[in-house]
């Protein structure tokens, strides 16, 4: 995904993160909002681009870490400039990455935001499968898209049903809700890591559906 940066990087992506921060940032701030964590999360940052989203988070959880990848080499650089003190204190850590490879281990974060950025996850089953090996169970996850974004390559609740069965494959439930916002109607998906309930429900249903066990064996009788 590193390659898939058209529109994102040299000139082009310089005006393009000027015009994100300023009409994204509504979004940005819904998503932090939508968040349930405790001041003292680790919290993923997915395509963070200018670094807005960010500052949100960081200004929400002062006493938490804030992590963010893009494949973007300027996003990097503009991200890195608007959050230069929460970086130079430790608070902020951002990695030039895809969405495909997550650069830190399984259940590392507490919640993973992304915002304008899964329209463009190439693949998608393989970025999805990441951001729920990266989030501990119990965590939470916030996608937020421009719905019209979506539906420049198809329709969005086709769209949004196959994020949710992907993200249902493991072991993530999810809601999804269309509201409206600066620069047109966001898709909104929350979603809560249940791993570990859907492992036990599993089992329960085993264990309801199994044959009862065979009862001992009656004895031949004497002659």
């Amino acid at each position: 995904m590193l390659s898939a940066t058209r529109g994102f990087d040299g000139p082009i992506g310089k005006a393009s993160a000027a015009v994100m921060a300023r009409m994204n940032r509504d979004m940005e701030i819904a998503a932090a909002d939508e968040l349930e964590v405790e001041p003292t999360a680790s919290v993923l940052a997915v395509g963070f681009g200018p670094g807005v989203g960010v500052d949100a988070l960081a200004h929400r959880l002062p006493e938490g870490h804030i992590c963010g990848i893009d494949p973007s080499a300027v996003m990097m650089a503009v991200a890195t400039r608007r959050n230069r003190a929460a970086v130079e204190a430790g608070r902020v850590t951002l990695r030039r990455a895809g969405a495909e490879s997550i650069p830190w281990p399984d259940g590392f974060f507490d919640a993973v935001v992304a915002v304008n950025c899964a329209q463009l996850w190439d693949p998608l089953e393989t970025a999805l499968a990441e951001i729920a090996r990266a989030t501990r169970d119990g965590g939470s996850l916030v996608l937020l898209t421009h719905r019209w974004a979506v539906e420049r390559t198809g329709p969005a609740d086709a769209w949004v049903a196959r994020i949710r069965d992907l993200l249902a494959g493991h072991g993530v439930e999810t809601t999804a809700t269309t509201k409206p916002f600066r620069s047109g109607p966001g898709i909104v998906i929350v979603g809560s890591v249940e791993r570990a309930e859907r492992h036990a429900r599993r089992e329960r249903r085993a264990r309801l559906t199994a044959p009862p066990p065979a009862g001992p064996r009656a004895r031949a009788p004497g002659p």
